[in-house]
């Protein structure tokens, strides 16, 4: 399958997930209260570490590969089975720690209920690293679309029936139930697996350079959650969860869909020897163009959208929200500089640079011993900067990619940036000073629509690259953005 198919099929399932995940969101948030929410937050930040050494790292090995037979296969299944079920009987064993630890029973309950997720994945996650490396991704839309149903079905009507945090614990399941059969359904061939002890060595070795960096990473994800809930209160932790919303269920969506295809393909691309500083330039420039002005706008209508979406009793984390879409913005460059070194096998550059960006935010983290929630985000503007630097110069070691192309590769992008806003400044500028009186919901709308137009004149102004890439992907596109120019031959 092509890049800009395999893209169309990506986003299509992405954007679907993306509205059923925010109705869920909306949902629950209205239904259950912060602490309810924080609860699983915590829960789900613990699990997550484990979700890491579950896979260790054998979907990125499965892709990279240059040969893929079924000895190879079987011997990734026998490590994420061995290792699933240990974490499975780890979390039995730790609910009742970490219910005490956190002085909340609620931790016990989700702990046992999330243990199942573990029984069970190892039978579905191998034949999903498949379907990615054969480029399915009209399959892979199908799976994640209904395994997104089911979950979000199952965790309103859970909430609705009076569950509480354990309504998301539900959804979990049945989702991840759902994702099981339907991959076992499709793939038959490699459904069932008889363990072996065969070619254990090549999956361990690579599997603990990839997930060595991957739970370093997710330590910095769930860091703020884990140690908000000690320093501060669980209430500290779900409005610090609300106010990284945005960017998880906006730019994260769109990081999800350039990843899901970025990955294979620039591995693929390094295996035919093609120029890496270069691809990885092609690659930022076109990615850049997209997440670079919805951060733009992003950062400028945060409060507004947060408490318009989840309510009045989340003001704290619309005020911190402007701050995290903004560090978001800074490291934009960079976002994708993971995945290109891996797909080069320097996993250990990944482990380095990941090791400092991670520390850092947990130092940051740690001082909520002594600052409160607004002073320990005002801090965290350290930790995009740093992660700018590192893997700038981690690039330029491995790719020989000099900060100075990488900035006239994106330099453009950047510049989309002041169209795009010009229109929500205006309207949040009224709207402050009482110019004009709009509903918040109506300021929203409006500053959407002027964003979205001002990004279409600069686009079109300054034919940025990335024009032409979305007509391609999408030929209806043409009539707003203006037709590709045909070169002779």
């Amino acid at each position: 399958m092509s890049v800009r198919r395999a893209l169309r099929f990506t986003t299509l399932a992405t954007v679907l997930n993306f509205f059923l995940s925010f109705i869920s969101v909306v949902v629950v948030s209205r239904l259950l209260k912060p602490e309810e929410i924080g609860v699983f937050s915590v829960a789900v930040s613990l699990v997550a570490y484990t979700l890491i050494l579950r896979d260790f790292g054998v979907g990125q090995y499965f892709v990279q590969l240059k040969e893929l037979t079924r000895e190879h296969i079987r011997a990734g299944f026998t490590v994420m089975l061995l290792i699933s079920w240990a974490i499975a009987a780890l979390l039995l064993l730790a609910r009742g720690p970490a219910a005490s630890f956190y002085a909340h029973p609620g931790l016990a309950e989700i702990f046992s209920v999330l243990a199942f997720n573990f029984v069970i994945l190892p039978f579905g996650s191998p034949i999903l690293s498949i379907l990615k490396r054969e480029m399915q991704f009209g399959r892979l839309a199908i799976i994640s679309v209904s395994n997104t149903v089911i979950q979000v079905t199952v965790t309103i009507s859970t909430a609705l029936a009076g569950e509480s945090y354990m309504s998301m614990a539900w959804g979990s399941i049945a989702g991840n139930l759902t994702n099981v059969l339907m991959l076992s359904l499709m793939r038959r061939d490699v459904a069932l697996l008889m363990p072996t002890f065969q070619g254990l060595g090549a999956v361990l070795s690579f599997g603990s350079k990839a997930s060595g960096s991957s739970l370093i990473n997710q330590l910095g994800a769930s860091g703020p959650d884990l140690i908000l809930a000690k320093t501060l209160s669980f209430e500290a932790v779900a409005n610090f969860s609300r106010a990284s919303s945005l960017n998880n269920m906006i730019l994260g969506k769109v990081n999800e869909i350039v990843g899901q295809v970025f990955f294979p393909a620039f591995a693929q691309s390094i295996r035919e020897g093609k120029s890496s500083a270069g691809m990885y330039c092609d690659a930022v420039k076109l990615i850049t163009a997209i997440n670079v002005p919805l951060l733009g706008v992003l950062t400028l209508l945060a409060q507004s959208l947060i408490l318009l979406f989840f309510g009045p009793q989340w003001h704290e984390a619309a005020y911190l929200a402007t701050f995290l879409c903004l560090y978001q913005l800074m490291r934009a460059p960079v976002a994708f500089a993971g995945n290109a070194l891996m797909a080069g096998g320097h996993a250990g550059a990944v482990l380095r640079n990941e090791s400092i960006v991670q520390s850092v935010t947990l130092c940051i983290l740690a001082l909520s011993i002594w600052l409160d929630l607004e002073q320990v985000v005002h801090l965290l503007l350290i930790v995009p900067l740093i992660n700018l630097a590192a893997f700038c110069r981690a690039l330029a070691k491995h790719y020989n990619l000099h900060p100075l192309l990488l900035a006239r590769a994106v330099g453009p992008s950047y510049s989309l940036l002041p169209p795009t806003l010009f229109g929500p400044f205006l309207v949040l500028g009224a709207s402050h000073y009482k110019v004009l009186t709009i509903t918040p919901a109506l300021q929203t709308a409006a500053s959407g629509i002027l964003a979205a137009l001002g990004y279409i004149v600069a686009l079109r102004i300054t034919n940025h690259p990335v024009r032409e890439e979305l007509v391609r992907l999408s030929p209806p596109l043409a009539w707003i953005l203006g037709p590709i120019q045909r070169t002779p031959g």
